[in-house]
């Protein structure tokens, strides 16, 4: 029996919807069968090459996204900085709500203080 995450599938259903997309035309756009876009949105979970190749396709599908919807592991080096921050933070019940806001404010300031300078 093949995995299904109800949070996966939303995030695909979200995504055919707000693009307007049937599932034919994803699966033209993709090279995936429409039939498998459409247990992808009921909430089967598809390989990671899979997520890999539909996030590719489609500038506003978020591998990392698509994969921690699926109980896969994110990339943490190609994850944006704050949403890599944020996983980190999760389950450290150590720290307070505030706390971690405190932590991903100042990862947003570093951020904008070093844009630009990557690699001097």
């Amino acid at each position: 029996m093949s995995k299904v995450s109800t949070a996966f599938g939303e995030l695909i259903s979200e995504f055919l919807q707000r693009n307007s997309l049937t599932f034919r035309a994803a699966g033209l756009a993709s090279s995936i069968s429409a039939a498998y876009w459409k247990d992808m949105s009921d909430g089967r979970v598809p390989s990671e090459d899979v997520i890999a190749q539909i996030s590719s396709g489609f500038d506003d599908l978020d591998a990392n996204d698509l994969r921690i919807a699926a109980g896969y592991a994110p990339r943490i080096e190609t994850m944006d900085t704050i949403k890599a921050v944020e996983f980190a933070l999760r389950g450290h019940d150590s720290i307070p709500d505030e706390g971690k806001r405190q932590i991903l404010d100042f990862v947003r300031d570093m951020e904008k203080r070093y844009e630009g300078q990557a690699g001097k």
